[in-house]
This record gives C-alpha cells, sequence and structure tokens, in this order.
C-alpha cells in the first residue's frame, strides 16, 4: 500500500461486513486489527506469509495448542490478504506485567499463576508425541533467523570461530529432545489469558526452546528498556512446572537443555536489520551475545542477571 492508503486503514478497515481499528503493524509486513468489542482479530499481510500462517494456527488448534480458532480468510482487491480470529483474552500479558512491574518493581504472584497456567497447556500440546516432528537442520536456522544474523550483526573476526562452534554445539544438543512446533517469539507480549498469538515467525525446533527462553525474555534488554522483572523465585517455580509437564510426558528434563536455549536465543535476538532499532541497542545485543557464546563454550552457567552488565 501506498503511503496515504496506510493513513487511511490505520484509521479503520471494513471486512466482511466488521468495522476493525488498526492496533499495530507485523513484525513481517502487515498489519493487526480489532473490532468494538474486541471479540474478533484481524491479521493482514502478504500472501504468502498470511495463508502460512493461518494454516499453521489452524492446524495448531486441532492439535490442541492454546491459540485462536479462525473464524475467515480472503484477499483484498491490491492482493494482500487477512484472516480473522477469535479473541483469546483482553490484554497481552506483557501489559499487565509492564504495569505491576512499574508499581511493585516485578511481576505480581496472582498475573504470574495465570500466565504459568497458559504455558502449561502449551507445554502439554508440544510436548505431546503426536505433535512431535523429525528434526531439520534448516527448521533449526529458520528458528533462530540464521541468515538474518548473518547478514545484519554477522560475527566479528575474533568472534567468527567461537560462533560456528556454538551453534553448531547447540544444535547437536538439540537432537537429543524431540522436535516439535515452536512459536519462536514466545513472551508475555505474545500471551493471553485463553492461550497464545501470533505465529508469524513460528516453526519447528527443539521442544522446550520458547518456553525456556521465555522466562528469561525480560532481561533481554538495556535496564532503560526493561518491561517487566519476574522474581528469582518465580522463575524457579515456572522452570519446575515446565519440567514437571516434560517428566509426565517422559521426555528428558527440559530444563537441562537451559545453556543451549539461552545461546541460540541470544543469536537469535541479534537477527534484527540496523534500521529497526538504535544502533547502541543492537550493538547491547550482539555484546550480550558474545558474552553468551564464550560462557557456553568455556562449559559455564549463562547468568542471565549479568545481561546488563555485559551488554555495556
Amino acid at each position: 500500500m501506498i503511503e496515504n492508503e496506510n493513513k487511511e486503514v490505520e484509521q479503520g478497515i471494513t471486512v466482511e461486513g466488521q468495522r476493525f481499528a488498526y492496533i499495530k503493524n507485523r513484525l513481517i509486513g502487515g498489519k493487526v486489527f480489532v473490532n468494538e468489542d474486541r471479540s474478533v482479530y484481524l491479521r493482514t499481510g502478504g500472501s504468502a506469509e498470511i495463508a502460512g500462517e493461518a494454516n499453521l494456527t489452524e492446524e495448531l488448534y486441532g492439535r490442541g495448542f492454546p491459540v485462536p480458532k479462525l473464524l475467515g480468510r480472503g484477499t483484498f482487491p491490491n492482493g494482500d490478504v487477512y484472516y480473522i480470529e477469535q479473541s483469546i483474552g483482553e490484554r497481552v500479558f506483557g501489559d499487565i506485567f509492564r504495569e505491576e512491574t512499574k508499581i511493585s518493581g516485578h511481576v505480581s504472584d496472582k498475573s504470574f499463576n495465570e500466565f504459568v497456567h497458559v504455558i502449561g497447556q502449551y507445554c502439554e500440546a508440544q510436548f505431546n508425541s503426536a505433535n512431535f516432528v523429525p528434526h531439520n537442520r534448516d527448521a533449526l536456522a529458520h528458528m533462530t533467523v540464521l541468515a538474518s544474523v548473518m547478514k545484519n550483526h554477522p560475527p566479528s573476526d575474533e568472534m567468527r570461530e567461537m560462533f560456528t562452534s556454538a551453534y553448531e554445539r547447540a544444535s547437536q544438543r538439540t537432537l537429543l529432545l524431540p522436535w516439535g512446533y515452536v512459536q519462536s517469539d514466545l513472551n508475555a507480549f505474545n500471551v493471553m489469558q485463553e492461550g497464545i498469538i501470533d505465529f508469524e515467525l513460528a516453526g519447528f525446533g527443539p521442544v522446550g526452546y520458547d518456553v525456556l527462553a521465555n522466562i528469561y525474555f525480560g532481561r533481554m534488554w538495556p535496564a532503560g528498556r526493561v518491561a517487566y522483572v519476574f522474581t528469582d523465585e518465580q522463575i524457579t517455580r515456572y522452570i519446575g512446572e515446565v519440567d514437571k509437564i516434560a517428566k509426565d510426558k517422559g521426555l528428558p528434563v527440559v530444563s537441562s537443555f537451559t545453556e543451549d536455549f539461552l545461546v541460540l536465543k541470544a543469536i537469535w535476538a541479534t537477527g534484527k536489520d540496523k534500521e529497526s532499532d538504535s544502533p547502541d541497542f543492537l550493538q547491547w545485543r550482539v555484546r550480550v551475545r558474545d558474552w553468551c557464546i564464550k560462557q557456553y563454550l568455556k562449559g559455564e552457567k549463562i547468568d542471565t542477571t549479568q545481561f546488563e552488565l555485559v551488554g555495556k
């Protein structure tokens, strides 16, 4: 769409007889809208991305994942496509957590418990053997947006060999786990009271990757940009719940792969192009990534509380 069309769309759009208000732009292009009573959402974008995302959401719903039910889909005159989905909550937990953190310095146990309940439903489906898929090296590269990382923030000459070694080691370690459907960008801003949204970056990978990386998402930002804070007790309880579900499903202890997941997530976090955010922030994430790689190759714990210090 041209600029004027964008401005008109952001004032609202009518689709299938319903009026939708603009919410935000999507990460991979297109936009998100909601109807007046916030019971239905509309997602728009290019045909390839939207069609694939709609198909995946529909499949995940059928496989027992806590995701929205699709209510319709179609094509606009300009060739863009859309799909309509049922609301699974009034607010994302990220907004709730941000407000609570501003008030008390951390997320409340009440909302955290509600959050863990949704994540538990997601784990029940992701850890279900009926939803496993074959290991696939290309899928792992997709999950970690490796091509974008190498294009936008490749390792320096000093780090190149270590980067490759860390990625290879983590890749091999993930083969010890079953693989399944992963949301890839799982965090509180993509989780609502009744399920999980925004599967535009989804793919296949080791089960538990996105679930465990999720609990550390709030620490992957400089202090001035931290949206919400989990207490150490909340993090410990969350990991315990994830491991319990994995054990009940006959899987390995998922948390034993935490260092592997964190180094892959740190790599993923440097996939943004240089125009998408401030240079200082992007370099902060590169420094965190490089530190994680060094810790990982030394066999030492990746202490996420150190991200703020090592990122400076």
